[in-house]
């Protein structure tokens, strides 16, 4: 229980006992005035009537004196009246009885006590009677009824008013305690650059200024490890010159491209001319050319995506380019050839015409190899230099399908109820527990299955991605009884995040469904996260909300932007295997990259490990758990279908 709620509950007793208190003084005062004032009235009235009775008596009318007697009973104040005498040869008695209207169960928490009162006829020397009188309790029990029920109803007004009001300042009062709490909160779970309001409370001014101090320690010393990952990737990634990537750089980034189920191009970009700048101006104007193309490659952009650049050698950049269709490809590598021709022309130090650029490009396809691309990308940069073109494209291999007939492809899958298919692959940790299972889509083509790598790259062409993710969460929701693992993750696609209605959408569809939200683990990758890192943030409050998990996949690809880290704080991140086994990539910058991750409180997965000793040397370096080929993909729910439905994987 709160602190607010524990003294509003104490709050709460307090007053109630209180007015309990005050309730029962109240009305056994009043009470004891009513059985006070009955007694004097009872003792008057017996007074009076037994002065108004000697008449009557002495002359024996004793019919009389029942008529004087039965007019004061009937006044209401008295139950009981008798008249015993020697001149009358009966007592005359009389007994009304009157029924209250306060409930049975008051009169018997506040008794009213019955007073009565005697009183003798005087007769000269010697006494004609006497009369006793009995109290009607009838008439004090209303009066004593009416008055607790006012009473209550003050007390119970004049209570709800004192909460209403101590809650309003109680809340006010608490609210530094709160934000206090909500900050402590934020540095486990969000980001901690933000300093803490001050507080009025004197009590509080140390812990708040406290806090602020630690988490001014806290965003800085992230902010030191990820400049020193910054800085020691620059030893391990970066060209001196330009500032770019280099070769390993290039090696890492192409080798994570083709392990992932996505298209794109690669290119070679060859500036001879740099030669002629380094023979005439020597490295100062050479570099001073270099880094002029550097930041045209750096500044550019493809299908609203940027391209990856590196320096392979004194002329020669790598560009690895999203997926678009071939003529925009041809469009933009001529326009980029122009404008470093251009930037040739421009270099006021160049006597001679300066020698035109010449890029060479292949399409990415199906099981094609590193080796292999950067072979066909050098053959098709030199038939460019043979030809004197700028530009130049591979030849297609042939063996892909054109766009049109996969997006039927897909469109059809997407439409039917079994057009879907899983299989899940485990992410195992260290002390041999599971995270989750990683799920990877299938399509199916009547009796044919495509992986993810055929027909993801169409559905991000034709930006089909928004539309494939709602179905497999609803493929999710219609089988999760089904499911026999605890936890499965799905990787989301950007155009989910592009539109305002898909991404509203993905927030109240999990809302809608928490008994698979609180089993789902959202992956986004790296690239997604920074482009649209306010949006991912609100994913990923709102799925822990739920009971899910938000993770980074594909992570450090560009460790110059690790300060999103801190903003998202993800639950896991998962990095390719290849990072850990480069020999180019000292040690120190791996452990680095963990600890940074380590200290946002994120797991660090290391995915496609293919050995033992891949998994080892990726735990001796910091890393929580990996993923691939010694965890196989597997079935992601017990299949009930016939054995002529169960269609081989």
């Amino acid at each position: 229980m709160s602190l607010s709620r524990r003294l509003f509950t104490l709050m709460l007793l307090v007053l109630l006992g209180f007015s309990l208190g005050i309730f029962f003084i109240q009305v056994n005062n009043t009470r004891d005035a009513l059985a006070e004032r009955q007694r004097v009235e009872l003792s008057n009235l017996a007074q009076s009537l037994s002065l108004a009775l000697v008449p009557h008596v002495e002359l024996g009318d004793a019919a009389s004196a029942e008529a004087l007697i039965r007019a004061t009973v009937d006044g209401g104040h008295v139950r009981d009246a008798r008249l015993e005498s020697v001149a009358v040869a009966t007592p005359i008695v009389f007994n009304v009885v009157r029924e209250s209207l306060a409930p049975e169960w008051f009169r018997d928490l506040i008794p009213m006590p019955v007073e009565s009162a005697s009183r003798e006829l005087p007769g000269g020397w010697a006494s004609l009677g006497t009369i006793s009188l009995t109290g009607e309790s009838a008439q004090g029990y209303d009066q004593l009824w009416q008055l607790a029920k006012r009473l209550a109803l003050w007390l119970l007004l004049g209570g709800l008013i004192t909460l209403l009001v101590a809650s309003l300042v109680m809340r006010r009062l608490l609210r530094p305690l709160e934000r206090l709490s909500s900050r402590l909160n934020e540095m486990e779970t969000q980001r901690f650059d933000a300093p803490l309001e001050e507080t009025s409370v004197a009590e509080l001014k140390g812990i708040t200024s406290a806090v602020n101090r630690l988490g001014q320690r806290l965003q800085t010393q992230f902010e030191a490890q990820a400049a020193q990952l910054a800085r020691l990737q620059r030893q391990a990634e970066e060209d001196s010159v330009s500032g770019l990537g280099n070769r390993g750089y290039l090696n890492r980034a192409v080798d994570e491209w083709l392990s992932e189920p996505m298209g794109g191009s690669f290119a070679l970009l060859r500036v001879s001319h740099i030669e002629v700048v380094y023979r005439e101006q020597g490295y100062k104007g050479r570099d001073a050319l270099v880094k002029a193309i550097a930041r045209k490659l750096e500044d550019r952009e493809l299908a609203g995506e940027a391209i990856i650049a590196a320096r392979l050698a004194n002329s020669d950049f790598g560009l690895l380019l999203p997926e678009t269709d071939e003529t925009r490809l041809q469009e933009f590598l001529t326009l980029l050839a122009e404008d470093i021709d251009h930037l040739l022309d421009a270099n006021p130090l160049v006597d001679i015409p300066p020698e035109n650029c010449a890029l060479g490009a292949v399409r990415r396809e199906p099981g094609m190899q590193r080796t292999q691309m950067f072979a066909v990308a050098d053959a098709t940069l030199r038939q460019a230099i043979e030809l004197g073109s700028s530009v130049e494209l591979a030849p297609a291999g042939g063996r892909a399908r054109p766009r049109g007939e996969w997006r039927e492809i897909i469109e059809k899958a997407l439409d039917a109820p079994k057009g879907l298919d899983f299989v899940a692959q485990p992410v195992l940790l260290n002390d041999g527990g599971e995270l989750h299972r990683e799920l990877f889509a299938r399509l199916r083509d009547g009796n044919e299955l495509h992986r993810a790598g055929d027909f993801l790259p169409v559905i991000r062409h034709f930006r089909m991605g928004a539309q494939f993710d709602l179905r497999a969460l609803e493929w999710l929701a219609s089988y999760i009884d089904r499911i026999e693992v605890p936890r499965l993750a799905l990787n989301l696609t950007e155009e989910t995040f592009d539109d305002e209605a898909s991404y509203i959408g993905l927030l109240n569809w999990l809302a809608a469904h928490p008994r698979l939200s609180k089993r789902l683990d959202i992956e986004v990758s790296e690239s997604i996260a920074l482009r649209h890192q306010e949006r991912i943030k609100m994913l990923f409050r709102h799925a822990r909300r739920l009971g899910a998990r938000g993770g980074i996949d594909r992570f450090a690809r560009e460790l110059k932007e690790l300060s999103y880290l801190s903003a998202l704080r993800p639950d896991y991140v998962k990095i390719d295997q290849a990072f850990f086994k480069r020999e180019d990539v000292d040690t120190e910058l791996l452990q680095s990259l963990c600890m940074t991750a380590h200290q946002v409180e994120s797991q660090v997965i290391v995915t496609r490990v293919e050995s033992e000793a891949d998994q080892e040397r990726a735990m001796s370096l910091g890393a929580d758990g990996y993923q691939g080929f010694v965890s196989p993909a597997v079935d992601v729910m017990a299949r009930l279908a016939s054995p002529a439905e169960d269609m081989p994987r």
